[in-house]
């Protein structure tokens, strides 16, 4: 496993944790606030994350090989 991969993973994990504590906090945060703006906002950068972490887990991809 090259270091991508183990990169690629603990990335996952982050963004499975900060998508955890992301849900619970909607059920606190009343929408329309400035605080539920900034909450839905911060869902693109982690599901892109996220869905490029995915990516390069599936597909085994190594640039520096």
């Amino acid at each position: 496993m090259g270091l991508l991969q183990s990169a690629s993973r603990l990335l996952f994990g982050i963004d499975v944790l900060f998508l955890l504590l992301l849900g619970f906090s909607f059920i606190y945060i009343e929408p329309g606030t400035g605080p539920f703006v900034v909450a839905t906002l911060t869902l693109v950068p982690i599901g892109l994350t996220l869905v490029g972490s995915l990516i390069v887990l599936y597909t085994g991809w190594e640039p520096f090989e």
